[in-house]
């Protein structure tokens, strides 16, 4: 779209909006692809080893075709993963024992309780989330330092095009200008490298960890889109560029860094504000009870398909399109435009909380959360690091340069500076871009 002759061809003011429920189901793959393998299945402590003791039936083939299943299954991980961390933190081992809390705790006001559980959570969250460190640590020196070998291709850039690093000629295409170089120089840069795997390592731990952690993040995102809470669900798209270009989702990678960039600075406060809050659609009332704008319009695509049935033609469509109403309207009334009352058979949905509790205590047998080491998974594919952000930055920076947004007026929002934005440091925008991370 860059090379368009006109401004419309080249797409110019055009705001491109990625959607919470379609990244929602996106970053649930990416953890499903990081977490999850049939092949686990002899290993304890597993996503897969608990989706076969909690007979998870409906959790199978792809996410994007149970979704929810899914979900459910790795909700029921995070809440039991949180029990153990909060049982640990006051030296228990068993639901069954008491949990210490000071003498006078009942004679507390709300305010005070909600503050002494905070200063728990507070702890947990230190401890086993950010294990005071910067997990993007590795991420944010790859972005804010032009001499690390990753950015070989990126420094190079100028005036929109890849200058040689041995000669004067210059490509508008990093591939072609790799090309060059290895057949002209005989340059075979490549910064692409195996992460090395530590076999002393108590790899139930790691992984217990990376679930956790993965999870908290979509947990984060999933109550934000409840709340309709707009600026954390964009804030965490910082979070999900990442772990997008580490599994090969490079279409949400790009939408990620549209996202954040966009309400970084780019644009003016006005759209900003609309891009950042016209997230969410409440058709129920209530608090915490919002959807994605785009999960709503799939339950309305939906209802007018089922509708629809059998008026295949452009024509045939329009003419019963104002029907489509009615039939949503009695579809979803039937029961009660028929005085139809009670039960039609009983269907007995499994306790939520006997599989959480049923997962804590596998989990506190297996001592999931002691570091062992010398204690191996058969299967190999789940041996990762338990930082989920590690490794995650190859061909990052080249990436959120291709795909940034190009400004062309004189104001430049971001970095409050008066320049052309043409001429504006690359880095200074990955600088901007990564260290806002909230």
């Amino acid at each position: 779209m860059a090379n368009g002759e006109k401004s419309i061809d080249r797409l110019e003011g055009f705001i491109s909006k990625i959607e919470d429920f379609h990244r929602l189901m996106n970053f649930l793959e990416a953890i499903v692809k990081l977490t999850y393998s049939t092949e686990c299945g002899k290993d304890p402590g597993t996503a897969y080893y608990f989706r076969n003791k909690l007979n998870s039936r409906e959790v199978k083939a792809e996410v994007k075709n149970s979704y929810r299943p899914y979900k459910l299954l790795y909700y029921t991980l995070l809440d039991a993963i949180c029990c153990v961390l909060f049982l640990k933190e006051f030296d228990l081992t068993d639901f069954s024992e008491t949990i210490p809390i000071p003498e006078d705790f009942h004679s507390w006001d709300s305010q005070q309780k909600i503050s002494r559980m905070t200063e728990v959570y507070r702890k947990i969250v230190r401890k086993w989330v950010f294990e005071d460190s910067d997990l993007l640590a590795e991420v944010r020196t790859v972005l804010v330092d032009p001499d690390h070998p990753e950015n070989y291709w990126v420094k190079c850039q100028k005036d929109g095009r890849f200058q040689c690093h041995f000669c004067d000629k210059s490509y508008v295409n990093v591939d072609s200008l790799s090309n060059h170089e290895k057949v002209k120089h005989g340059n075979k840069k490549s910064t692409k490298s195996k992460p090395s795997v530590d076999k002393d390592r108590y790899e139930l731990y790691d992984y217990i960890l990376l679930l956790f952690r993965l999870c908290a993040l979509h947990r984060n995102l999933d109550s934000a889109v409840d709340m309709g809470d707009g600026p954390r669900s964009v804030r965490s798209a910082k979070y999900d560029t990442p772990l997008y270009n580490k599994t090969g989702k490079t279409k949400y990678l790009i939408g990620s860094i549209y996202l954040t960039s966009l309400t970084s600075g780019t644009l003016s406060n006005d759209q900003t504000g609309r891009l950042v809050h016209n997230r969410f659609i409440n058709v129920s009332g209530g608090k915490n009870r919002n959807m994605a704008l785009d999960e709503y319009v799939e339950i309305l695509n939906r209802e007018i398909k089922n509708a629809s049935t059998g008026f295949q033609t452009q024509e045939s469509i329009i003419n019963h399109s104002k029907d489509f109403p009615f039939l949503i309207n009695n579809i979803q009334h039937f029961d009660d435009i028929c005085n139809i009352r009670g039960k039609k058979g009983f269907h007995h949905m499994p306790s939520y909380q006997e599989d959480v509790k049923t997962v804590t205590n596998e989990l506190i047998s297996l001592n999931a959360l002691e570091e062992q080491p010398g204690r191996q998974f058969h299967c190999r594919k789940l041996a990762q690091n338990r930082n989920p952000f590690a490794s995650s930055f190859q061909n990052l920076p080249l990436m959120i340069l291709r795909h940034k947004p190009t400004l062309c007026s004189e104001d430049c929002a971001i970095d409050k500076c008066n320049e052309r934005c043409e001429t504006r440091e690359t880095f200074t925008f990955m600088k901007v871009y990564i260290c806002s991370v909230d």
